[in-house]
């Protein structure tokens, strides 16, 4: 039986993209308003269509545009309401410091996870940063960073009952687009009859799990551990695969920034303020 994939609340692509950038100086605000909705990355890859003209951002050389998806904590996650909203996260640290090093002002677009992709490769934005995997289908679109940070996967289920080993007849839930909808793929052909149902948050992801919709999760184990804080009932067990996944900056094809951002990760990494960033958002 061929594994069953649900797409739980995703928009169809072609989108446009609406929103506005946030300039960081002491903290990032979010007007709610100007949100995009561009739809979700799909399974099958990034399918969005950015409009050219639709993200209103200030280019120059004094300005590091970054776009992200601002629902993935604890990498990046909006917090208040309303004009108090701001942006946080792993992420968004150390893209400041980044900028910083480049001694530029950070200002960052909240889109959709499916619209970064589009937005780096129409060279809307001048980079994006969200966890992302520097896949081989993205690189076809874009370029990358150096990986700046490696997890690994984790299975989420309650009491931490469900084991990778016994994923068969199960329902296993997870965020659309995301590394985990492509490490799924794989586990497939060990378990021809698990189905997987993806879903638009990992909030949407938690709440399914917490109902009974689905009997596992499968999210990246610094991310688990932020949500598991929420859900005491549910324990996260360590997936083994080939390797542990990296996440890299999407920066558009032969980008000039490519070898200032990787040489300011290394300098930050060389100055210990990586591993402070890590133990401040996965400890």
């Amino acid at each position: 039986m061929k594994r069953r994939w649900f797409l739980i609340g995703l928009s169809l692509p072609v989108i446009s993209v609406g929103c506005q950038a946030i300039t960081h100086l002491a903290s990032t605000r979010l007007n709610s308003s100007q949100r995009s909705d561009p739809g979700s990355e799909q399974a099958s890859g990034e399918t969005a269509d950015v409009d050219g003209t639709a993200i209103n951002v200030v280019r120059n050389s004094k300005t590091l545009v970054m776009a992200t998806a601002a629902n993935y904590p604890p990498y990046e996650q909006a917090e208040g309401e309303g004009e108090d909203k701001v942006i946080v996260g792993f992420d968004i640290d150390l893209a400041e410091l980044i900028a910083e090093r480049l001694q530029r002002k950070l200002s960052i677009v909240d889109l959709e996870l499916g619209a970064l992709i589009p937005a780096v490769a129409g060279n809307e934005v001048d980079m994006a940063m969200a966890a992302l995997e520097p896949n081989r289908r993205r690189k076809q679109k874009v370029d990358f960073s150096n990986i700046y940070y490696r997890a690994r996967h984790a299975l989420i289920s309650l009491d931490g009952y469900l084991r990778s080993r016994d994923l068969n007849y199960q329902t296993i839930g997870l965020r659309a687009g995301s590394v985990q909808a492509r490490f799924a793929d794989k586990l497939s052909a060990e378990h021809p009859d698990l189905e997987v149902i993806a879903f638009e948050t990992l909030d949407e992801v938690f709440e399914a799990l917490d109902v009974g919709a689905v009997e596992g999760a499968i999210l990246e184990t610094n991310v688990a551990t932020a949500y598991l804080r929420r859900y005491p009932d549910f324990e996260a067990k360590i997936i083994n695969s080939e390797g542990p996944t990296g996440s890299a900056i999407a920066l558009p094809k032969d980008s000039p920034l490519r070898r200032d951002i990787n040489a300011a990760l290394t300098d930050i990494k060389a100055s210990g303020e990586m591993n402070r960033l890590i133990t401040k958002w996965f400890s």
